[in-house]
């Protein structure tokens, strides 16, 4: 059995990383595909302080976001879930490929604090995808017509993202509940 686990696990990941290194590909070919400018990297090198603390202030805090209310803390959520949840990835893989069960992340351990805020954000995350698929039914531009927020949008899309944020979070209870038996 648990030789299968492994074998699984090493499949999952060879189709996974050629996705994401063709997505990788893809989006350095698009950034490139652009004029040069010289200028703006001057601007920010020799501001590097003051543009490292834009950036976490707008990425990390969300700031734009967070001026539209309900949606922008959905997205708060929602970001936030993939930048913690990062950590119970790394820790499915730790366990898968050392066999160990009792593997944790290097210095981080098994910190309750961790594990607390990873679940918390899961759940809102949870309700801010939830609050995205409402959001996407009240205003269905196939009822509302060009009064829709979503009228000319690619719908289909930001369908497959919500269920993939959800595979997200529920594996990420699925793996928490098979540790914790």
């Amino acid at each position: 059995m648990d030789l299968w686990v492994l074998i699984v696990g090493l499949l999952m990941l060879v189709v996974a990383l050629p996705v994401a290194g063709r997505r990788v590909l893809f989006l350095y070919r698009l950034i490139a595909s652009g004029q040069p400018a010289p200028d703006r990297v001057e601007n920010v090198t020799s501001k590097l302080g003051e543009a490292v603390r834009s950036q976490v202030v707008e990425v990390f805090g969300q700031k734009k976001l967070l001026k539209w209310s309900v949606p922008g803390a959905a997205h708060f959520f929602v970001f936030w879930a993939f930048v913690i949840l990062g950590s119970v990835y790394l820790e499915a893989f730790g366990i898968l490929f050392s066999r160990n069960e009792e593997w944790a992340i290097p210095v981080i351990g098994h910190w309750d604090l961790l594990g607390f805020a990873q679940d918390t954000i899961a759940l809102l995350a949870l309700a801010g995808i939830v609050t995205f698929a409402v959001i996407r039914l009240r205003n269905r531009p196939e009822e509302l017509g060009r009064r829709s927020r979503f009228s000319g949008s690619h719908l289909g899309g930001a369908w497959v993202i919500l269920a993939i944020i959800f595979n997200v979070i529920w594996t990420m209870f699925l793996f928490r509940g098979a540790a914790a038996a």
